[in-house]
Parts: structure tokens; C-alpha cells; sequence
């Protein structure tokens, strides 16, 4: 079989030449394409660390699943009924803070409960709010107090305790305010409303 110089008719001397050209070629491509590459490599190796870094922490986060799902719903359990208590105090704040202020009463301190009371046929819980005010007239707390009786409103007085401030000219003391909602429903069912409803 006939080697490829043997095809082309080239002596000795020009075999010779052939593969020098060629060896001069090889290392010519590998100086400009191959040997640029290699200082990539301790960045590649970093980037290959961070990534397996990186699966191990995830890895560990999946393991934990489990435990984390069973907390949550141990959490849904508690402390669902506590988020909505709070967010029924914070909606019959929001009832009360502007018929105060359009009647003219100097609040002192707000008070909202931190947990409903159930009422007597356990669909409802009372939800409370006590105001201190001072430096309030008596037709001020009247107007103040009409107005929690307004538009169907189921916001009732409990506790009132009135006394002359140190003028003897206006009132202060405390009212303490009474709203029923629908019962918070058991985690895995629909939130109540915020709405107040007539027990």
C-alpha cells in the first residue's frame, strides 16, 4: 500500500519539509485556540464547587420537606384563628377610628382584644375595643356614641365609665365596644369576612 508521499512523488528531503510544515501547523493552532483555554479551567472548576455547593444546600432543604409541611400544618391549625382575630380587631378599628374623629372625641389609647370571645350559640364571636378619651365634651361622646348605632351596625356598648378631667369642664374615661362576627372557620375551610354580622 502506497503512502500518501509516495501518491505525490516527493523525495526525502521534502517529506522531511511536509512534516515539519505540518508539526510548525499543529503547534501554531494549538497556541492560538487550545493553550488560552487551559487558564479557564481553575474557573471551571470553581463554577463546577459552587454548583455542587449549591445542590447540597437545596438537597437539604428538600430533606426537610416533610418536617416543614407537618409544621405548617401545625401552624394552620393555631395560628390561623389568631391571624383572622387580629385582622377582625384591626377591621372594627378601622369602623371606629372615623365616627370618632367626626364626633370630636380626643382619643387617648386604643385597646382591640386579641382574641374573640365565642358567644352563646357558637357561631359568632365578640370581638372588643376599648377606647380611653379625655378632654371630650358630653355632646361629643353622645354624637360619638349615636353613631356606633348607625346603618344596621351590630357595634354595642358594653362598659362605659365617665368622669369629669381636672377643668371639670370636659369628660374622660373609657368605652369599651362589643362587635359580633361570624366564627373563625377551622383551618382548610374559607375565612370569615370581615364583616360584622347580627348574631
Amino acid at each position: 500500500m502506497k503512502s500518501i508521499f509516495d501518491k505525490l512523488n516527493l523525495g526525502a528531503l521534502e517529506r522531511r519539509i511536509v512534516v515539519g510544515a505540518a508539526l510548525v501547523l499543529f503547534i501554531v493552532v494549538n497556541a492560538m485556540f487550545v493553550w488560552p483555554q487551559f487558564k479557564d479551567w481553575n474557573k471551571v472548576q470553581l463554577a463546577i464547587l459552587k454548583a455542587q455547593t449549591t445542590l447540597a444546600d437545596y438537597q437539604k432543604e428538600v430533606d426537610q420537606l416533610p418536617q416543614l409541611q407537618k409544621k405548617e400544618e401545625a401552624l394552620k391549625d393555631t395560628g390561623g384563628a389568631q391571624h383572622a382575630s387580629a385582622e377582625i380587631a384591626l377591621a372594627l378599628m378601622r369602623i371606629v377610628t372615623p365616627k370618632a374623629g367626626a364626633a370630636g372625641i380626643n382619643v387617648s389609647s386604643w385597646s382591640p382584644s386579641s382574641a374573640g370571645t365565642p358567644s352563646a350559640d357558637g357561631y359568632f364571636e365578640e370581638h372588643s375595643l376599648r377606647v380611653s378619651f379625655q378632654n371630650t365634651g358630653d355632646a361629643e361622646l353622645l354624637k360619638f356614641m349615636v353613631s356606633l348605632g348607625e346603618n344596621n351596625s351590630t357595634i354595642r356598648i358594653r362598659d362605659l365609665s365617665v368622669k369629669p378631667d381636672a377643668t371639670q369642664m370636659k369628660l374622660m374615661g373609657e368605652l369599651t365596644m362589643v362587635a359580633s362576627y361570624q366564627k373563625v372557620a377551622p383551618a382548610g375551610k374559607q375565612a370569615p369576612t370581615a364583616t360584622p354580622k347580627r348574631p
